[in-house]
């Protein structure tokens, strides 16, 4: 690998646009359902539509700030806990006793059962690690973090036959048995700080039923410490990019997929590489949403991956942003030409082929006059994209950009953020996170301008007193009807939304 970011090369920057604004769309009527809260969890980011029409919503409760606790809930169509699953709709899950664990993303089964990734502590850390500086300072090392899958049973109840004692290790770069051959992190008193993980650092962002084959399987999406290294050489200790395929029944890693270990992709040197959201196709292909901070100058950078059914980087998907080009690989920020930066949480793909991202960043630099249109950045804009075939796609918001600001309404808050996003039957496109500080659903027309048709401006906003997070995660069911949407972590609760979609 190259030690230098200067191998990417910038994303050419579109003709000057006029900002964003509202347009109509011809497509049905989008509606709230409704809109209720649960003092049961306190983060719901794990968010799927079941076979039946009921709504699974994954995340954690912070009840006991010991001992945080995986949570998982099923609701009925309407809104209201479903006590057929765990008596009173919500199973407590404690898969690490006294550490800290969350969840992401959750799916069903075709027989029913769910299963949700546990990104967990792996309680390795706790020794006194010497400063550097100070040799009278002690640390006490940090633990890494491993994931699990969890299966639960219709009624709620954990399978306790899945995996290894009810838990299946997913394994990116290190299994949690190589562990003691993680490099000891050096410790600085000056600035109270490591250089690198106290252990290996998982995290599973997304997780999909793969149903294109005879045999269900299971697609994690996540981030790691970088692979553990095989004969000589210095162990890099920074993060990569992660995909890997379980067997749906018993959790084991599959060996039709990348030789039975996770696929992994890094950018040049030692980058940290950040995976969030994608998506699983009918014939097994998966897409990977991400981004990297490309270094100085370039800041942080929008990647999508797409992976082959068998685990490598599909050359199909022709690439760009690199020099030299990768297929399979795509890498832009347009905005980095005004000082500006761009993020992917999610993907999704529209009829067309193309595929839609979610993200935010900021269209300028601080105190910088945009080139392409764009208010000057206060706080970070939603900054959606498609992606063409080798390029962005022009004919998508404004010449292949968009950023949806609220720096002209004078409110307290110009923050905007993009965390997920679905693309209803008539391609438009729902994405969902904050506007202007408060939490919303953005719908966006198929070309991905604001769909007018929607409260005036294409902007659903859901101001509340008690549970102020953003909207982190969305679902849509199974006949299109109906978008699900669930919030981030909050001290006062969790509080899921779902619209009606007249189609």
């Amino acid at each position: 690998d190259n030690d230098s970011p200067s191998a990417f090369e910038p994303t050419p920057s579109p003709s000057p646009s006029p900002s964003p604004s509202p347009t109509p769309a011809p497509s049905g009527a989008v509606s709230t359902g409704f809109d209720v809260t649960t003092d049961k969890a306190n983060d719901l980011r794990g968010l799927t539509f079941a076979a039946s029409g009921k709504i699974y919503a994954a995340g954690h409760s912070d009840a006991d700030p010991a001992d945080r606790k995986i949570v998982v809930a099923r609701f009925n169509a309407d809104g209201s806990p479903d006590t057929a699953f765990a008596g009173d709709g919500f199973a407590e899950i404690n898969v690490v006793a006294g550490g800290n664990e969350q969840t992401l993303s959750i799916a069903e089964l075709a027989d029913g059962n769910v299963v949700v990734a546990v990104n967990a502590a792996d309680q390795n850390g706790g020794a006194p690690i010497i400063a550097e500086d100070n040799a009278a300072v002690t640390a006490p090392r940090p633990d890494g973090t491993s994931v699990y899958l969890i299966r639960l049973a219709a009624d709620g109840t954990q399978v306790e036959s899945f995996g290894d004692g009810g838990r299946a290790e997913v394994v990116f770069g290190w299994a949690d048995a190589d562990n003691g051959d993680w490099p000891l992190p050096i410790y600085n008193a000056a600035s109270s700080g490591f250089s690198h993980a106290g252990f290996p650092t998982d995290t599973a962002w997304d997780l999909h039923v793969d149903a294109s084959g005879d045999e269900e399987k299971l697609v994690i999406l996540g981030m790691g410490s970088a692979a553990q290294l095989a004969g000589e050489g210095t162990q890099r200790v920074d993060n990569d990019r992660f995909v890997a395929r379980v067997l749906a029944s018993t959790g084991a890693a599959d060996p039709d997929f990348n030789g039975g270990k996770a696929f992994t992709w890094a950018t040049d040197g030692t980058l940290n590489d950040n995976a969030r959201r994608g998506i699983v196709e009918s014939d097994g292909s998966i897409v990977s949403a991400g981004y990297t901070n490309l270094g100085s100058g370039l800041g942080n950078h929008v990647i999508v991956l797409k992976v082959t059914p068998q685990g490598v980087l599909d050359t199909s998907f022709t690439g760009f942003g690199l020099d030299p080009v990768q297929n399979g690989v795509a890498v832009f920020n347009p905005f980095v030409a005004d000082g500006g930066f761009a993020e992917a949480y999610g993907v999704s793909k529209q009829s067309n082929g193309f595929y839609v991202t979610t993200g935010y960043g900021a269209a300028t630099a601080s105190d910088t006059p945009s080139t392409l249109g764009y208010l000057t950045t206060v706080q970070q804009d939603l900054v959606p994209f498609r992606i063409g075939d080798g390029a962005l796609d022009t004919e998508w918001g404004n010449d292949g950009t968009q950023a949806i600001q609220s720096e002209s309404l004078g409110r307290e808050s110009a923050e905007e953020r993009g965390r997920h996003l679905t693309v209803l039957s008539d391609d438009r496109v729902i994405q969902v996170g904050y506007f202007a500080g408060t939490p919303a659903i953005y719908v966006l027309t198929e070309d991905g301008q604001l769909d007018s048709s929607v409260d005036g401006d294409g902007i659903l906003e859901f101001p509340s007193a008690t549970i102020t997070q953003q909207f982190f995660a969305v679902a849509q069911s199974a006949d299109g009807k109906r978008v699900a949407a669930s919030t981030s972590s909050n001290a006062n609760g969790a509080r899921l939304v779902v619209l009606d979609i007249d189609l």
